[in-house]
């Protein structure tokens, strides 16, 4: 009888760490880094440990914040996306060439959805306009497929706004000359992605439907 209770503990607990929550990342580190930045928003040193606590790709950065209805599913990280990623759009001491590289891993493989990605989608078009040397010199570095994944990313939209169009063109105005090959790319992503997508979230449902 007691080897069988045992068993079953056993059993237990292994099927209690098999369905538990799995996050890529330090959460705790980074809640108490950013708990700690708000306390002095200015300083150099918190800015950097949370800079450093916060996701450094896509997956990780999807695996922490996403949402999901599952019963049990831990939200307490989707409830903070949007206060994180304003804390990051907000650190301003960071090198500019560290910081462009980092937004650019966290979209390489994205795909717009609601909530933290449309959050990070948000910062990226900020922050191209106000570090635009530094980010399109950073995005040149990298590999062609994966620049057109940064694009894609970037100019995915689900409403065909003029805003869009007019940001495109002072994007490719400014960069044509020094960077053609990143522009050609940039255009064809934007040809393809712009007011052509759907939300994740809405597409899986589509498709759902499609298959009944």
């Amino acid at each position: 009888m007691k080897r069988f209770l045992y068993t079953l503990l056993l059993f237990a607990t292994f099927l209690s760490t098999a369905t538990a929550q799995y996050f890529p990342i330090d959460t705790a580190q980074l809640n108490k880094a950013y708990r700690t930045l708000l306390q002095n928003p200015q300083s150099r040193e918190l800015q950097l440990d949370f800079f450093r606590a916060f996701p450094d790709n896509w997956d990780d950065f999807n695996s922490t914040y996403k949402y999901s209805d599952k019963e049990g599913y831990d939200l307490s990280m989707y409830n903070l996306a949007y206060k994180h990623i304003k804390a990051l759009a907000e650190c301003c001491v960071i090198n500019d060439t560290l910081y462009c590289n980092k937004l650019i891993a966290l979209s390489v493989g994205a795909s717009l959805d609601v909530d933290a990605p449309n959050y990070l989608q948000t910062l990226l078009h900020d922050k191209i306009q106000e570090k635009n040397d530094v980010f399109i010199h950073c995005l040149s570095k990298i590999e062609k497929g994966h620049q057109m994944q940064f694009w894609q990313f970037y100019w995915s939209n689900i409403v065909d706004g003029q805003s869009q169009e007019k940001e495109f063109e002072v994007l490719y105005n400014i960069n044509k000359r020094r960077y053609p090959n990143l522009m050609k790319t940039m255009s064809i992503a934007f040809e393809h992605f712009n007011n052509k997508v759907l939300f994740m979230e809405n597409f899986k449902n589509m498709m759902k439907m499609e298959l009944k």
